[in-house]
């Protein structure tokens, strides 16, 4: 399987830096969310979901 990659800013490093994503849930809601890890830094971060708009309503 390959990686993929997204540009993105780093909470830790502070530059915008390539972030391999290591988990992402099938349906994005506020609940599951994305993580992704830093090539430059190696840290770890969790990014929040978005909410589909039905969602969103309740």
């Amino acid at each position: 399987m390959d990686a993929e990659y997204e540009d993105r800013w780093c909470k830790y490093c502070m530059i915008k830096t390539k972030q391999e994503i290591i988990f992402m849930p099938e349906i994005p809601t506020y609940k599951r969310r994305r993580q992704y890890k830093c090539t430059r830094c190696g840290k770890k971060s969790w990014l929040q979901g978005r909410r589909p708009s039905a969602e969103s309503v309740y």
